[in-house]
């Protein structure tokens, strides 16, 4: 331990000895990257759109259409990230030269990001009170109705849509031109389907990569609900002891035995039809189930760490110099107690992603119309001769899963002491 160097230091510098791990975390941000700014990648709807006289720009008012219920956040983040990444050099670069501390500037840019997802949000407001595109609800001619002369737009670099259905072009291998749609005057062949089509004809590499999305939404929602639910049960359960950590350790123990995925596949059937009708909410509801039935591991590993932390000389300083319960707890025992809790956050997220894509080849997940690994496997489950809808999604599930136990294994090693050089 070098003079002066604070814990997070050490195991920011113990973790990037472990290459395969560190690799393994620049990854994750490419693949939280790609998630957000997939829409400048893989979209239907052109960026600009002239029509004759008329000239429209529909790619945004797409970002906040109500159909854009589970990508909204990323959306807010593609449009806020570039405004948030100038504010965060900016301050980082007056801070520094104003000698301010690493943790107040960490600080200083978790604050301006909270403030510019603020300013997102009203931004997001603003579709809603501007005229909307003169075809209505985004259904304008597209590319196979393209008039050079009249009717032209500026798409993106893979312009199909995770949920544009072309017919004539289902089931259709990798790397093969799309045929055109039905009632189609003219029609564009020079984009091809790299990663093939499904049985609906819809792009398997827009779906792939709009599929990123669901993946990391539901494992950073899910395990963002248990974490919070498991460290303050279990530091209470730790902190006060005797009654009270008796209550609740048998409530931890009870939420033990529900397992996740039936209680997932139990709930949708309780709901029943209103799930499918109201497309989505299978995604919500596997969110809530795992973030509801996760927490008691982690409540047990704080528990562990505060009933270590309680006893040790500062807290009984902190209570000689009469402090508040709470204040001891929250603010000296717990920043001490929440390496275990921290080191099974990649594991979770590796492991609601697994939940989802099961759900999803089960049909009780992600529905047509929402792109996803799980669905993908789901339509090759019917569709056994189209090998494409079985490799791509499961080497994508593979990767995802095994990045994050990557960083988690360099993690936990990082945060043991008894592997410290």
């Amino acid at each position: 331990m070098r003079e002066g160097e604070a814990y997070l230091d050490i195991v920011w510098r113990q973790f990037k000895k472990n290459r395969s791990a560190y690799l393994c975390l620049w990854l994750v941000g490419l693949l939280m990257l790609q998630a957000i700014f997939v829409p400048l990648l893989a979209s239907n709807v052109p960026l600009v759109y002239h029509d004759g006289p008329t000239t429209i720009y529909p790619w945004y008012y797409h970002l906040f259409h109500p159909s854009q219920s589970i990508d909204l956040v990323f959306n807010m983040g593609l449009l806020g990230f570039f405004p948030w990444l100038m504010l965060a050099i900016v301050s980082d670069w007056w801070a520094r030269r104003r000698a301010i501390s690493g943790r107040k500037r960490l600080a200083i840019i978790f604050l301006e990001l909270l403030a510019v997802w603020a300013a997102m949000i009203a931004v997001a407001w603003i579709p809603a009170t501007c005229p909307r595109d003169p075809y209505g609800d985004l259904n304008f001619p597209k590319e196979q109705a393209k008039d050079p002369q009249t009717r032209h737009g500026l798409y993106v670099p893979l312009p199909f849509g995770p949920t544009e259905i072309n017919l004539p072009s289902r089931l259709e291998p990798p790397q093969t031109s799309p045929h055109p749609p039905e009632n189609a005057t003219k029609f564009n062949q020079r984009f091809t389907h790299w990663l093939g089509t499904n049985s609906n004809g819809e792009d398997v590499l827009a779906e792939m990569l709009y599929g990123t999305r669901i993946s990391m939404t539901v494992g950073l929602v899910a395990v963002s609900l248990y974490l919070a639910i498991g460290i303050v049960v279990g530091a209470i359960a730790g902190y006060f002891g005797g009654a009270v950590d008796m209550v609740l350790s048998r409530i931890i123990e009870i939420v033990l035995l529900f397992p996740t995925l039936f209680l997932i596949l139990t709930l949708v059937g309780l709901l029943g039809q209103n799930v499918s009708e109201q497309g989505g909410q299978q995604i919500y509801i596997a969110m809530a189930v795992i973030g509801i039935t996760g927490w008691p591991t982690i409540a047990r590993l704080t528990r562990g760490e505060v009933l270590k932390q309680r006893s040790l000389d500062y807290t009984l300083a902190a209570q000689a110099l009469g402090a508040s319960h709470w204040r001891i707890l929250f603010r000296h025992i717990l920043p001490n107690s929440l390496s275990p809790a921290l080191v099974s956050v990649p594991f979770g997220i590796s492991g609601a992603i697994v939940i989802e894509a099961s759900l999803s080849l089960l049909g009780f997940g992600a529905q047509p119309g929402q792109p996803s690994w799980g669905f993908l496997l789901h339509v090759a489950s019917q569709n056994y001769h189209s090998w494409w809808l079985v490799v791509f999604p499961s080497l994508a599930i593979f990767f995802t899963v095994t990045v994050f136990n990557l960083v988690g294994n360099g993690l936990r090693d990082a945060m043991d002491p008894r592997l410290r050089i």
